[in-house]
Order: structure tokens, then sequence, then C-alpha cells
């Protein structure tokens, strides 16, 4: 090599490795980026789309057609199977979690609003509003196993971490109803605020947290003594309630407001109102309790909170009002 070949050769090199440490920079902003708005953390995340008449998967291209007045949306526990209720069919729609091929419609009681797989992936469980009822699907068969008369307006249920108990919000009145699993029966209520709406439970299944629309607050209901222990102001109507898998936090939407309320599930006070826009409706926290998934039905578009900073930290745009959001391992 001549003697002027090497010294450009060599002058080559040491531009490289000057510029190396931006590169690198460059390089971790951009995987960064990538991550934070289409990478492995938003997948297994589902919304429903009020506006589409859609079932849409976050970070992925494509939209599952589903019926008119899409309302709620859970998954199994291996996401290998999503349910989405028509409140305006009668009608639960049932999809394969990956590719979104449908694998069944399958009729409920009249104007079904939520949808819950229990924790095993053994039932989906439909609160047929309309008809007072929840219906009883079989995951494995697609097919419905049983009806129960809950009372007034049953709107969304949440499972108790043992599986054995569900309760039902009774949008009718101002109580939950309680639900063996195991004899498939309803065997009592217990007190909320008036129009529960919406329904979560802390990990240790000690307590409910009641968001109800008429009251406009969030009971807190201690499921052994039978009664409310706290009642917590909210923005306005209608909401959606998530307790993060850690125990840490209750986070509640508003959709006739702009806020995020965010509840210490311990102190049982409020720490943080976080702004998203106008119509926040669905929450679901990560499973690893990182961050959470808000479907702000104003803007059309999903808000990611990074729940150690409490702030929104990214925007996701899956289609047209976003209602509701299941992730998988917190549906």
């Amino acid at each position: 090599m001549s003697t002027k070949r090497s010294l450009a050769h060599t002058r080559a090199r040491l531009r490289l490795f000057a510029l190396a440490p931006v590169l690198a920079l460059v390089a971790g902003a951009a995987a960064a980026g990538g991550d934070h708005h289409k990478g492995p953390m938003h997948h297994d995340i589902w919304v429903t789309l009020k506006g589409e008449n859609a079932v849409a998967p976050l970070g992925r291209p494509m939209k599952w057609p589903a019926g008119k007045g899409m309302t709620y949306v859970s998954a199994t526990p291996d996401g290998k199977r999503v349910f989405a209720t028509s409140a305006a069919e009668d009608t639960i729609y049932a999809y394969d979690g990956h590719s979104g091929r449908l694998l069944a419609r399958i009729p409920v009681g009249k104007t079904p609003k939520g949808i819950k797989v229990d924790r095993k992936g053994r039932y989906a469980i439909a609160a047929d509003e309309g008809a007072g009822t929840i219906t009883v699907i079989d995951v494995a068969a697609l097919k419905p196993v049983k009806t129960i008369a809950v009372g007034p307006m049953p709107h969304n249920s949440v499972l108790s971490p043992d599986n054995r108990t569900l309760y039902v919000t009774l949008q009718g009145g101002k109580s939950v109803a309680v639900v063996d699993m195991e004899r498939l029966e309803k065997v009592g209520e217990l007190p909320a605020g008036t129009a529960p709406h919406n329904v979560d439970i802390s990990p240790d299944g000690k307590r409910l947290f009641v968001a109800n629309n008429a009251s406009m607050d969030l009971t807190v209901v201690d499921i052994a003594g039978r009664r409310v222990v706290k009642r917590i102001p909210l923005s306005p109507p209608h909401y959606g309630v998530d307790v993060t898998p850690d125990g840490r936090y209750v986070l509640v939407t508003g959709i006739a407001g702009k806020v995020v309320t965010v509840v210490d599930a311990r102190t049982l006070e409020v720490v943080k109102r976080i702004e998203v826009g106008q119509g926040p409706h669905g929450v679901r926290a990560s499973a690893d309790g990182r961050r959470a998934y808000v479907a702000v039905t104003g803007p059309s578009k999903v808000a990611v909170i990074d729940l150690e900073r409490l702030e929104v930290s990214g925007w996701l745009e899956p289609g047209k009002m976003p209602f509701w959001v299941a992730v998988r391992g917190n549906t």
C-alpha cells in the first residue's frame, strides 16, 4: 500500500472513531423511539374502535372488522383469544388474538357491555346490561353455557384473584352482584355508590374499587366486612378503573373529562391527575406495572403513561374513537 493511501486510510479510521459516540447515541435514540412506539412493549394489547366498528391490536398496522356499537374487549391469559362486545347486535365477537381471524359470533343477552375472561381462560363473562343478566361463555367451545340473573343494568365485572368469585356492577342501583364461579350462581350483593359502572379488585382480593356514574365517586369496598370504607370524588363520568398489577395505584378515567385520576391504593388518597385530552375511558396497566394505556376518545388516541413518573410518555393512534383496552395479563 502507498504512503498516500495509508495516510488516507488512517484518517478515515480516525474520523469513524471520532464519530462512534455520536453514532451510538443516534442508534440508541432510534432504538428507544422504535421500542416506545412500535416495539414489543405494545404487543398483546387490544382496543375497541367505536368509530370504526372494529378491534385493533396496538403496535400492528391492522384492524379486525367487528359489529356495530363495539364497547368492551378482553383476552385470555395467553393472549390466544380475544372477545369484544357489540352492544347494538347483542353479540360477542371472538378472534384469534394473533392473526385477528374471526372465530365466532356468539349471541348473548340484550345490550352487552362489559366482557371479562376469567383468570384461567375457561370462561368469558358478558354483562347483558339490557337484560339484567350475565352470559357465561365457554372459551374453548365458543358457546354460551349459562345465563345468570344478577340485577338491574349489569355493566362490567372483575374476578377475584383465586378466580372463584365474580363481582358485577349493577348500574341500575347502588350495589355489586356477587357470583360464585364454581356453582355459576348469584350468591349476594355488596354496597357501592349510585350507578356503579366499572370495577377492579386489589391483588390481595380484599378490596373492590368501584367507579360510580351518578354519585361521581370511587367507592372502596371492604369485601370481608361488606362495607364501603371510603368515597373518593372523581372527574365527570363515565368511568374506567384499573388497579395496577403491583397494587400500588388505582387509575380512574372519566369520559366527560380530560384526566386520569391516580389514587394511592394503600393510603386511598389522590396523588395526581394526569391530563390526557378529552374523553378518556378504557385504561389498563401493563402486566409489569411500568406503564398504562388509556383510550382517549376525543382525539382518537391511546395515551401511554409512565407509571414511575406519572406522566404521559407517548401516544398511539389505532383508529377512530378507541373506547376500551385489554392488556395480556391484565384484561
